[in-house]
């Protein structure tokens, strides 16, 4: 047996290793308690749980950036027992935290507090979004693997009673359209407010929403009564067309009988 030989059963077992292992595993990062929706100006305090945290490697660094402003992080950590080890704390949009094995550290907490900055990127559909953070397994010199973005979307009081009337409206025009019915000036109504969501004129845009929720509740109303019309005539002409049948056989019959 020769050398190439041997090469090709080296390499098939090594390949055969890797598959049998699968895929390695990753640092997992929760975001249990991250809202999905924050108002503009107010405080967010949201807390991350790092945890698996050597599975790629035995010392690495935790990095975290947001869009919040006026950030701290509180990076807390415990050992095996959930005993805290250590807790520090980092001003500023970024962060990094040096993780090492022989520390003992077995899982981290980060706290993160900060305040939802002004906003004029609007969009209705796919709705705005920010970073509240986005977390990052680095190695000095070496690689960096994605571990967690956190999102979330930013709103004012306008912006959000102008998207719940997008909400009704786009809610009525569906519920028209699945009755047969014709919503094509609903829809362009409802266009043009999503354009003016879009460019952060929210009283005109909750206004041409409630103009496209009425359009679209009318139509279907007419559609409604056109079916009922036309039901109730389609009743009167068969009872029309009894009585006339009834009056035909009724006079043949009394026809028969004076012939009889």
């Amino acid at each position: 047996m020769n050398s190439s030989h041997y090469s090709k059963l080296a390499i098939a077992a090594v390949l055969l290793a890797v598959v049998a292992a699968g895929p390695a595993a990753a640092v997992s990062v929760s975001d249990a308690t991250a809202p999905d929706s924050v108002e503009v100006g107010s405080t967010v305090d949201v807390t991350y749980t790092v945890e698996d945290l050597y599975t790629n490697y035995n010392e690495w660094s935790l990095e975290g950036a947001t869009e919040l402003e006026s950030v701290t992080w509180t990076v807390t950590t415990y050992d095996l027992s959930d005993s805290q080890l250590d807790k520090q704390q980092y001003n500023g949009q970024e962060f990094s935290h040096a993780l090492d094995k022989e520390g003992d550290v077995a899982m981290v907490e980060v706290r993160l507090q900060g305040t939802v900055p002004e906003w004029s990127n609007w969009s209705y559909d796919p709705a705005q979004s920010i970073t509240l953070a986005d977390f990052t397994e680095s190695q000095t010199g070496g690689a960096e693997n994605d571990l967690l973005t956190s999102t979330a979307r930013p709103y004012t009081e306008s912006s959000q009673s102008a998207r719940t009337a997008l909400d009704d409206a786009t809610a009525a025009i569906q519920d028209a359209e699945d009755a047969g019915v014709d919503v094509t000036e609903a829809t362009d109504r409802l266009d043009n407010a999503q354009s003016a969501f879009n460019s952060g004129n929210f009283e005109n845009a909750q206004d041409l929403a409630g103009d496209a929720q009425e359009s679209a509740e009318s139509a279907q109303q007419q559609s409604q009564r056109t079916s009922t019309l036309l039901m109730i005539g389609g009743v009167v002409l068969v009872l029309a067309i009894l009585a006339g049948v009834g009056y035909w056989y009724l006079s043949n019959r009394e026809t028969y009988d004076k012939l009889g």
